[in-house]
């Protein structure tokens, strides 16, 4: 039955965005950006009605970053559940996203690079087969606003500080779930994991 549906209906077809015609709506955008991988939204989504739904959507309260990640994670521990026996890789890494020029947001971003731009770190756990490479998709995505260090912070104040970037790496690995008996997850990250 899963081959049927399409990457929207698996990965967003349940969301809760507080009307069935709004979780049709984003299913049916994933799938649009699923045929335009590339670009930017307007390339992805060409039709300027397409394009605004988007928009809509996203502005609405109930459609936030957090429950429509969870439709995916979810979904993709599931595919895990599902497996019988094998190596799944969860491999976390963050990236950086810039918004410095984006007035608006500036009170909401936290810093990002050397301190001279402003955005999220957001922090990937991406599962993977071992032994074929197939993306089972997202257990985690975290968007993180770097907290502005006090300037007389200790470094044990530092790595007590709930806000420490690396307690992502914890969060991410906490994400993945329990696997199935026969099914092995292998948490493969960076020298930023490093926590105390």
């Amino acid at each position: 039955m899963d081959a049927v549906l399409s990457f929207g209906q698996r990965n967003f077809g349940n969301v809760p965005l507080g009307h069935k015609r709004r979780t049709r709506r984003l299913v049916d955008l994933a799938d649009e950006m699923c045929r335009h991988p590339g670009g930017t939204l307007p390339d992805k989504l060409n039709q300027p009605r397409e394009l605004r739904a988007l928009y809509r959507l996203m502005d609405r309260p109930e459609a936030t970053h957090a429950v429509i990640m969870q439709g995916h994670a979810d979904h993709t521990r599931a595919c895990i559940a599902a497996l019988d026996s094998g190596v799944v890789l969860i491999v976390h890494d963050a990236t950086e996203l810039d918004y410095t020029s984006k007035a608006t947001l500036q009170d909401s971003l936290g810093q990002i690079g050397q301190g001279t731009h402003r955005g999220y770190i957001c922090h990937n756990s991406l599962a993977l087969r071992a032994d074929t490479g197939e993306v089972l998709g997202l257990t985690s995505q975290i968007l993180h606003h770097r907290a502005d260090r006090p300037k007389n912070e200790t470094n044990k104040q530092s790595r007590e500080r709930e806000s420490r970037e690396s307690r992502l790496w914890v969060q991410g690995a906490k994400a993945s779930g329990v696997a199935p008996p026969n099914v092995l997850c292998v948490d493969v990250s960076d020298s930023l994991s490093d926590t105390f």
